[in-house]
């Protein structure tokens, strides 16, 4: 079976969220079990720094923009067994500094999915299925339905549209039609604006977003962010896959990022070394008080207004560290540096992103904190756990799905959480959770029990296959 990704972004050629870690985990263990897949990017200006020597040229040819006709460059690169595409064209990817944000985003990634579509006759490659994701891809579907199903090879093709987050949605003015070149059609509009993510969930064969919970909760207003009605017509082919985690990226016993690599049986002795170096770095105290971490987008909906009510409460009275790294908001960015300066021996922060610093977090916290509001899947809560981090989550979307609250009858679980978006029920989890961290051969045994759970793609690319499988036959 041939299966062609198509996204705006894959590890690690251009990453700016969760979505570069699918592209770049899920395609390659799907290969492991025998699929064929593939991975068309655009060629953005950080790939092209990065990666150009490396790209072999394969095929040239225009497709339509509005009354123009644009340049497309077809490369590849094989990485880590999987076939990359990469889309050319300077104008619309090689000088920009950035993936999303610009001006003309709309008719940019209109050319991408215009241009992808027509790859496959050009390369005489046509996959059983192309699975897009989010609203950058979101018109390779309707474009398929409406240009190409007549067209020989074509017409077999399967679509798949992937939610990553659907609070991205790719609105755009509808004077945008005319640099589009598709048919119109009602799909492609919504709010009386062009609507990239809205045209994929309606002329896909199939949608699936990346946890079971995501799956339900977007059929509601609260969460669907005005495709719930749309989602709702699609209830019959909507799918929720928790998305995995690399284990041989994010993995304690071979990280060489962090400062001691460690296994369960030694894990205590890791997290002491992981912990000295952590604080050594952010230049907080060495003492005995917990370290609770968090790497987050700094932004409201990650649950930061909660911990902003809460969380000097703990730190006032000296009984917890707080580590965190990000960027985002600027009323987070300077509340978050008024703590650090606050208390300094208690509160380390890091504004920005850096991979190694996450890294010591991961290895050196004791507890990961996302109390978010909405959590389409959640990669960090999964990778804290391989490190021996316990979550303190809110159960929303894939941290319902990956965090079992520990029961101290049954000894079951893997992490703390609580269900209302409330300040005070964050606060009262957390007060458990250092409890239990108190109790120490109890916190140990529970620690050793969340870092063998498997949260690795083999399992969630299996399920992939089968639904591949299943929209195959259909």
């Amino acid at each position: 079976m041939k299966v062609l990704f198509v996204g705006s972004e894959a590890v690690p050629f251009a990453k700016t969220g969760g979505l570069g870690d699918v592209l770049g985990a899920l395609p390659k263990e799907l290969v492991n079990l025998g699929i064929d897949a593939r991975v068309v990017l655009p060629k953005h200006g950080v790939i092209k720094e990065k990666f150009h020597d490396q790209l072999t040229p394969l095929t040239t040819f225009y497709v339509p923009v509005g009354t123009k006709k644009e340049y497309v460059g077809i490369e590849t690169l094989d990485y880590d067994g999987v076939t990359f595409y990469f889309v050319d064209n300077e104008y619309y990817f090689g000088y920009r500094d950035t993936l999303y944000g610009h001006y003309d985003d709309g008719e940019r990634y209109g050319y991408f999915n215009q241009a992808v579509l027509k790859m496959l006759g050009e390369l005489d490659y046509y996959p059983d299925i192309i699975n897009v994701s989010d609203w950058p891809t979101g018109l390779i579907p309707y474009i398929l339905n409406t240009t190409y199903k007549n067209m020989k090879h074509y017409a077999k093709i399967k679509t798949v549209m992937t939610i990553h987050n659907i609070a991205y949605q790719g609105r755009f003015s509808k004077d945008l039609l005319q640099h589009l070149n598709v048919p119109y059609g009602n799909e492609l509009e919504f709010d009386n604006m062009i609507n990239f993510l809205k045209c994929g969930i309606n002329a896909a064969d199939y949608v699936t977003t990346v946890s079971e919970t995501y799956a339900d909760e977007i059929l509601y207003e609260y969460f669907g962010f005005g495709m719930n009605k749309i989602l709702e017509t699609r209830k019959g082919t909507l799918f929720g896959i928790i998305n995995g985690i690399d284990y041989t990226t994010f993995n304690p016993e071979i990280d060489q990022q962090i400062a001691f690599n460690y296994k369960p049986y030694n894990y205590l002795k890791g997290k002491r070394l992981n912990k000295a170096a952590l604080r050594e770095f952010l230049d907080i105290e060495t003492n005995n008080k917990p370290i609770i971490g968090m790497v987050s987008r700094l932004a409201d909906g990650k649950g930061f207004d909660l911990v902003k009510d809460k969380i000097e409460a703990f730190l006032g009275n000296n009984s917890i560290q707080l580590v965190v790294l990000g960027s985002g908001d600027n009323h987070i960015e300077e509340w978050l540096n008024y703590l650090r300066r606050k208390y300094p021996k208690n509160v380390g922060v890091y504004v920005g992103y850096s991979d190694k610093i996450a890294r010591y977090i991961y290895a050196g916290a004791d507890f990961f904190l996302m109390p978010s509001r909405f959590e389409p899947c959640g990669l960090a809560q999964m990778i804290s756990l391989k490190y021996g981090t316990l979550p303190i989550v809110r159960f929303t979307g894939g941290l319902k799905d990956t965090i079992i609250p520990y029961n101290e009858f049954t000894n079951q679980g893997n992490g703390f959480g609580f269900d209302n978006y409330d300040a005070h029920d964050m606060a009262e989890t957390i007060r458990y959770a250092i409890e239990v961290y108190k109790r120490k051969r109890e916190f140990n045994k529970l620690v050793k029990q969340a870092m063998q759970i498997d949260y690795s793609w083999t399992q969630s690319a299996l399920k992939y296959i089968d639904l591949f499988k299943q929209l195959k036959e259909e």
